[in-house]
């Protein structure tokens, strides 16, 4: 008897029935499986409860949280200021409501489009333009490519831009044009990803666009899911899918990455959605409908920082162009009020929402050494800068809790060296030993709730263990790159190290 089995054994002796909808296929990748939905799910797709042990894990996270939460505010320091004394409880105030939303209130959107869809089918198809730019992937574009090309969703169409390869890239992109599967574009001089998106987005005729990363893969049912969401929700206007890594067994530091991908998403990217405001629609998958996106690639692509163009922060900022077309739409179409993108269709501009689909899956490579790893941490540091003066400029205006989380978000990530510097350095010289242990305990414990939280998602990995330590390295070495990133935010090289 297998695990499903077993499972709907003993569901149905408690009267959970719906637990034996999921029935497992070959996985594609470590720690995810595609599920097909049994008769039960079909009868009702959005009936799918959580199985009694998955919900007693959230309950016990959440009371963990609180219980620290309640902790600190009784057993508060008032020896320092009252901005220290808050801060602490803010933190954990905050961690432990994005817990609550996100174990109680986020609905996968996919699940949400299918329970509209039984109740009314809607006969609306749309052409969806697959894109991505690439340059010297000579080993990981074939994959890309063919988990674009295998999609279940019928109408696609894939195109791949080549910025400008040194490798053999193009031999390998080449053959794909030659059997008709892609329509290349095939760049002498690189542009860099926002340039050569564009001249992607130039040419598609889809209605929806979906982009991915040169080193990345998707599940072979993520665009069938995505298109539901938008077709039965027309104030959608950007789609995250949920992202993992595909190396994740090469090493320690690998498997770390892992584990802390797994709560951005699930977790993070979960509380923003409820409010229909994601701040980042991540590269590895990222779909945009055309009329939310359209009209700003121009500004998009000519993203300027500091008196200079700004090379990162892509999905950072594409995303915001969705979630501010209301709030700054106007402005941006007069300013390129020339541009091809302005002049074919003016779309009217809306208060869009932008939403993560946690059953689209995707996978991604992660850094293998540290020194890879601090390189995207610094290029992830100055596109955090960068768009606290961009999507920050907006994002008050969105629902009070997602606002609100955004900007003290910022404020723990400009305070936190600080915080460690106090917690670390400054309080055991003055005598008080204590301080850093109990620091880092907090911090251990930040990462074993997430941990425990990535258990709940992927069942068969003992991954999890590993979260505490990127909380850890967070704290110690991440959060100081802050410094380095302000400092040297106008070199914008790009590079795997």
């Amino acid at each position: 008897m297998n695990f499903f089995s077993k499972l709907k054994q003993s569901a149905s002796a408690i009267g959970l029935g719906y637990l034996d909808l999921p029935v497992a296929t070959k996985d594609p990748k470590p720690g995810f499986k595609i599920i097909k939905i049994g008769t039960k799910a079909e009868a009702n797709p959005f009936l799918i409860p959580k199985s009694l042990r998955h919900r007693l894990v959230e309950l016990f996270i959440l009371m963990a949280i609180l219980m620290v939460l309640l902790g600190k505010l009784i057993l508060r320091d008032d020896s320092g200021t009252l901005f220290l004394a808050s801060y602490g409880i803010v933190v954990s105030a905050v961690m432990w409501m994005t817990f609550v939303v996100s174990f109680l209130i986020y609905k996968d959107p996919y699940r949400l489009a299918l329970h509209k869809e039984k109740k009314h089918k809607l006969d609306k198809k749309y052409l969806v333009s697959c894109m991505v730019a690439v340059k010297n992937e000579q080993d990981h574009i074939s994959e890309c490519v063919e988990s674009m090309l295998n999609q279940t969703y019928p109408d696609i169409e894939v195109i791949v831009v080549n910025d400008a390869s040194t490798d053999k890239t193009l031999t390998v992109l080449k053959k794909y044009e030659k059997s008709k599967k892609i329509k290349l574009i095939n760049l002498k001089i690189n542009v860099g990803k926002k340039r050569a998106l564009a001249k992607a987005m130039a040419i598609a005729k889809g209605q929806i666009f979906a982009h991915t990363d040169s080193d990345s893969t998707w599940a072979p049912d993520v665009i069938e899911k995505i298109t539901k969401v938008f077709e039965y929700f027309p104030d959608v206007g950007a789609v995250s899918g949920h992202g993992r890594a595909s190396n994740r067994d090469q090493n320690l530091l690998t498997k770390v990455q892992d584990s802390w991908m797994e709560g951005q998403f699930s977790i993070r990217k979960a509380f923003e959605s409820v409010f229909g405001a994601v701040t980042c629609v991540s590269g590895p998958l990222a779909v945009f409908r055309k009329e939310a996106i359209f009209n700003f690639i121009p500004a998009w692509e000519n993203d300027s920082f500091l008196g200079q163009e700004f090379k990162f922060a892509t999905d950072r900022t594409m995303t915001g162009f969705v979630l501010g077309s209301k709030a700054m739409g106007s402005q941006l179409k007069n300013r390129y009020r020339n541009s091809p993108f302005v002049k074919k269709h003016d779309y009217p501009n809306k208060d869009w929402r932008v939403v993560y689909c946690k059953s689209a899956k995707s996978w991604t490579i992660v850094p293998d050494t540290f020194r890879r790893l601090i390189k995207q941490q610094v290029r992830w540091k100055k596109s955090f800068i960068r768009n606290i003066f961009f999507t920050g400029l907006f994002y008050w205006q969105k629902p009070l809790p997602t606002a609100t989380v955004y900007y003290l978000h910022v404020l723990f990530v400009l305070m936190g060296p600080y915080i460690s510097f106090r917690h670390l350095i400054y309080l055991p010289i003055r005598g008080d030993v204590s301080s850093a242990f109990l620091y880092l305990a907090g911090i251990t414990f930040v990462g074993l709730m997430f941990g425990f939280a990535y258990k709940l998602e992927d069942k068969d990995s003992h991954y999890w263990i590993y979260r505490p330590l990127m909380s850890l390295f967070s704290t110690l070495i991440i959060s100081w790159l802050i410094f380095y990133s302000a400092l040297t935010i106008k070199k914008m090289t790009w590079s795997r190290g």
